[in-house]
């Protein structure tokens, strides 16, 4: 099973469309990101949308989806999320968080808030 990182406006994650980050937005952030690159499709026709790659500083190859208003970030790598994303969710002036709620920041990593 693996572990996921979450780019989202909202207090948590799993409530990001309460405060989405609208996918036209994403899809234009990450054309003019030179670190994210398509690397296949989710869906079909006039629904489907891309998946972006991301190459970390270990070599490690992630993908960046868009789900329901939030970023979702899916591969292993050994290295700081924070480091690694960071730019990405600043960029989206939204926040970095993992699937147990903490959030990972400029000052180091943040406990869950619930």
């Amino acid at each position: 099973m693996g572990y996921e990182l979450h780019i989202s406006r909202a207090e948590e994650y799993y409530d990001s469309e309460e405060r989405p980050i609208a996918l036209v937005e994403w899809l234009t952030y990450a054309e003019s990101n030179s670190a994210l690159r398509v690397g296949g499709w989710l869906g079909w026709d006039e629904e489907r949308q891309p998946i972006y790659e991301h190459v970390c500083t270990d070599g490690s190859l992630v993908s960046l989806t868009w789900f329901e208003g939030a970023i979702e970030i899916k591969g292993n790598f050994d290295g700081d999320p924070y480091r690694e994303f960071g730019s990405i969710a600043e960029g989206l002036q939204a926040n970095l968080q993992g699937d147990d709620g903490e959030r990972y920041t400029a000052s180091g990593v943040l406990p869950p808030t619930r």
